[in-house]
């Protein structure tokens, strides 16, 4: 039996929001304004978020301190390092902080974002990670698919407040 369980999530989901608008706030790598914080799973609340690396730069690292990990027994800061961004085909990769998860090594997630109109895209993440014992691959892959959830969940009452603003 292996000692490396090979674990891997994916979600799409629907942003409403024009292509270029969209791109510019999730390229703005240490800026979570937009995340909602409506993630059930113990120890993924973020307390708080900067940026390391120069702004528009590759790599660059997002670092999120969570405000409730000490329960959860997972580390408080989680780094999120940006190694390849295209603007022309809306695609990113990232990795993430050995141990951000129980067990999860070697984290490397892919986000991609496909206009469907004007003021509508597509927006695809997906990750492969490898975990080790004590941590259990479904745990991680539910853990990081309810993640993305938010992730979508986020960004559309973000931008959705902001364009009533507007």
């Amino acid at each position: 039996m292996s000692k490396v369980q090979r674990g891997s999530g994916m979600r799409e989901g629907i942003i409403e929001s024009n292509v270029e608008p969209l791109w510019k706030l999730l390229t703005d790598w240490g800026n979570l304004d937009w995340w909602g914080n409506d993630v059930a799973e113990e120890g993924m609340k973020a307390g708080r978020a900067y940026l390391e690396g120069e702004k528009g730069k590759v790599p660059r690292t997002k670092v999120i301190e969570r405000s409730n990990a000490d329960g959860a027994g997972l580390p408080v800061v989680n780094r999120e390092t940006l190694i390849h961004e295209d603007h022309l085909a809306h695609r990113l990769y990232y990795n993430a902080s050995d141990g951000f998860l129980l067990g999860v090594r070697n984290y490397l997630a892919s986000w991609h974002v496909d206009p469907m109109s004007e003021d509508r895209c597509r927006m695809t993440i997906t990750s492969t990670f490898d975990v080790v014992d004590p941590g259990n691959v479904d745990a991680v892959r539910n853990t990081v698919e309810a993640v993305y959830d938010a992730i979508f969940d986020g960004l559309n009452k973000y931008l959705a407040k902001r364009r009533t603003v507007a």
